[in-house]
């Protein structure tokens, strides 16, 4: 299998946020929200710990059945849900949006924080996210990650997460790219701001999620 093919383009953490506390007050309001907030952000702690993919991110649960579960292992699951709305939404565009950026992963880490820092302002709660994040939940020590892992996770998630993201956040991607990849990310970050296209691309996709998740039907008895 080819390095394009492996692309599998997915939002930020901002992003991520941004939909969970969108989705939280319709579906999730009966568990925890710290731990919901907690187990949406958890997932790409697999690039720094060194985490099988597939024990972070796991497929085709419904909302439905991520409301039966605890709160980070609703947020959790609901990670993954977002991600693949993102690659749902995307992939329509694709070959417009090969025309105009290069088809390899440069171009979608470049893309994944410009979209948060577009999207950043559509939530004043910040702050308190931020502290949501100074506490190590149980849940967290069991896929394989140290503690000392997890606090580092959570640490980068408190710096990223208090202010609106800026180019000095791709250094984060040291941790896991080669130089030469984050240097093309840098070049990226410039080149690919007030593009239209790209802007609208990813300005868009909220509307889009919040749409569609306002649209689930769920069984009223998962919501008390």
């Amino acid at each position: 299998m080819t390095e394009k093919s492996k692309i599998r383009p997915m939002p930020w953490p901002a992003t991520h946020v941004l939909v969970a506390e969108t989705a939280y007050p319709l579906y999730f309001k009966h568990l925890d929200h710290q731990s919901f907030i907690i187990g949406t952000c958890y997932p790409d702690i697999r690039y720094p710990a060194q985490i099988d993919r597939d024990l972070t991110h796991i497929h085709n649960v419904s909302i439905e059945e991520m409301q039966t579960r605890t709160g980070f292992r609703a947020g959790l699951l609901f990670h993954t849900y977002v991600d693949d709305f993102w690659n749902d939404y995307i992939t329509p565009h694709k070959r417009e949006l090969y025309n105009i950026v290069p088809k390899h992963r440069p171009t979608f880490h470049t893309l994944k924080i410009l979209q948060d820092r577009y999207l950043y302002d559509q939530l004043d709660t910040w702050s308190q996210i931020v502290a949501d994040l100074e506490i190590i939940l149980p849940e967290e020590l069991t896929f394989g990650a140290s503690e000392q892992a997890v606090r580092d996770w959570h640490t980068m998630l408190e710096g990223y997460l208090i202010k609106p993201p800026q180019k000095s956040d791709l250094e984060m991607l040291s941790l896991t790219l080669p130089p030469d990849m984050v240097e093309d990310i840098h070049e990226f970050y410039t080149s690919f701001q007030g593009v239209p296209f790209l802007d609208n691309l990813l300005v868009q996709f909220y509307p889009e999620i919040k749409a569609h998740l306002e649209s689930v039907s769920v069984s009223a008895i998962n919501l008390s």
